[in-house]
């Protein structure tokens, strides 16, 4: 979270199933895990993104852990839990500048 900050930007909030889709499109061919700006922050809080909005179950499917400390995931075109305090590679996110 910190180095997207440093950066000007934030950890990846996706909007739509098919964000994650097209992502995923791009993302296949590493073969990596990414950290995204979804977790758990504490119990019975569920899964919230970190600008504070709650996770949409309509729009995503997620694997059901909600344990407090585990963080959202890119893997295989799905958002997956892990523990936040493994060591992944993230997407930041920043507003797009009109040159």
């Amino acid at each position: 979270r910190e180095d997207c900050r440093d950066r000007g930007a934030a950890l990846l909030l996706l909007q739509d199933r098919d964000e994650l889709e097209l992502l995923n499109e791009t993302l296949q061919k590493s073969g990596h895990k990414f950290w995204i700006g979804l977790w758990v922050p504490a119990a019975k809080t569920g899964w919230t993104w970190v600008n504070g909005s709650h996770l949409d179950r309509d729009r995503f499917q997620l694997d059901p852990g909600e344990r407090p400390g585990h963080c959202g995931v890119i893997r295989n075109s799905k958002i997956v839990s892990e523990t936040c305090s493994f060591e992944l590679q993230w997407i930041c996110q920043r507003e797009a500048t009109e040159l």
